[in-house]
């Protein structure tokens, strides 16, 4: 096994939901130094249906206000492409578990750069329950690029 240090960046449950005929991620993120001890794997306590839900309640004008998709108010966010960042403390990696839809580099891109991980240090996996039913767009380089 490489000894990598550990890193910095985020975990979380995300959505890739198309707006205004782009990709853009919605996402619950919690910087790892704030994760939730669970085994070799931090987490973060909120899921897809908490985040979701919550994102619903504050309505379209608040969420356009934010800068946040309105998909959650309108649409059955399990739908939608998704997934979760993890990160494994024995390998220290950060895992993408995401639909298959997701594991297109452009979307791997988009994810990191949102989680601010580095690619390098990350790994992509399926997720039987990450199944979705929407299509969405590739992203574009003007919305991969880093945060």
């Amino acid at each position: 096994m490489i000894d990598r240090p550990a890193r910095t960046g985020m975990l979380g449950p995300f959505w890739v939901v198309e707006d205004q005929g782009r990709a853009v991620l919605v996402a619950h993120a919690v910087p790892l130094d704030k994760a939730v001890p669970y085994g070799d794997r931090p987490t973060v306590e909120a899921g897809h249906f908490d985040v979701s839900s919550e994102l619903a309640r504050r309505g379209p004008r608040l969420l356009c206000a934010a800068g946040v998709p309105t998909a959650p108010v309108w649409s059955e966010i399990e739908g939608w492409p998704r997934g979760r960042v993890l990160y494994d403390n024995a390998a220290r990696y950060f895992v993408i578990r995401a639909g298959r839809q997701l594991h297109r580099p452009a979307f791997v891109r988009l994810v990191t750069n949102h989680f601010r991980v580095a690619i390098a240090d990350t790994t992509v996996l399926s997720g039987d329950h990450y199944r979705s039913v929407r299509r969405v767009p590739l992203p574009t380089p003007r919305d991969t690029k880093p945060v």
